[in-house]
């Protein structure tokens, strides 16, 4: 058995050392739109650039609520809403929602 296979590879090698096939031939790969723009060949096309998104921007201010009542511990708007006071001559509050607030006369105006 080895000898056939022996004798069956030298005439494969001897069949074929006359008769090779051509070499294959396969265009280079292309990254990229096909269009060159009109540049010249070996030039490289800028590359873009894109400007990072604008930041979000930050919910707006509610409008002004009135006040309906005040004490040493915050105010109540018209709505029923608290507003904790920080303190201080009681013209700073917190509103429920976190943001800091200021009485201006019958309102309450938060940033």
């Amino acid at each position: 058995m080895k000898r056939a296979l022996v004798f069956l590879a030298t005439a494969l090698a001897f069949a074929g050392a006359g008769a090779q096939a051509p070499p294959i031939s396969v265009p280079p790969v292309r990254i990229g739109p096909a269009d060159d723009g009109g540049r010249a060949a070996g030039q490289q096309q800028p590359q873009r650039v894109r400007p990072p998104p604008p930041p979000a921007a930050p919910p707006p201010a509610p409008a002004p609520a009135p006040l309906s009542n005040c004490n040493a511990g915050g105010c109540w708007d018209s709505q029923g809403n608290r507003y904790d006071s920080t303190g201080g001559n009681g013209s700073r509050l917190i509103s429920p929602d976190g943001r800091l607030c200021q009485t201006r006369g019958q309102f309450i105006h938060c940033n």
